[in-house]
């Protein structure tokens, strides 16, 4: 009977050692995710400001294209992997500056949705599209030619 009660001990102490480092390791992994999630890949190619920024900013360079992005938002990882491309292939890296609005809380609508482009001309906004409707690279050079961002 004593060995019966000892082995029953052992599994539940087995048990309970298995499951609280399987709570550690999941927490782990969450607070990983966050911060991979909490920094966009764009900012390798362009400068991040925050939204207190934007104005001196826009008053510095009246002509810029403001990118909102949202770093936990897949649509935003997304349109990224071919804005990032285009960045590079027009060097327009000091034309365009972004925002992330990830854990961040924003009273103007305007920058309250990602992703986003926001054309500033002359110091005023122009024009704002929602990068869901740019599907590939010839889309978003399309829309940057037109607005004038991109000379061919």
């Amino acid at each position: 009977m004593k060995e019966k009660t000892k082995n029953k001990i052992l599994l539940i102490f087995i048990c309970t050692i298995t499951l609280i480092v399987l709570i550690i390791s999941l927490k782990i992994h969450k607070n990983m995710q966050n911060n991979i999630n909490s920094t966009s890949t764009i900012d390798k190619y362009l400068t991040e400001i925050k939204y207190e920024e934007i104005s001196p900013h826009v008053v510095e360079q009246p002509n810029v294209i403001v990118y909102v992005s949202n770093s936990s938002d897949n649509s935003s990882v997304k349109f990224e992997r071919y804005f990032s491309d285009v960045i590079r292939k027009y060097n327009l890296e000091n034309d365009i500056i972004y925002i992330n609005i990830n854990n961040v809380t924003i009273v103007d609508p305007i920058y309250q949705y990602a992703p986003e482009l926001v054309f500033y001309k002359d110091g005023n906004i122009s024009d704002i599209i929602d990068c869901n409707t740019l599907k590939n690279k010839k889309s978003i050079i399309k829309e940057l030619k037109e607005r004038g961002f991109i000379n061919d």
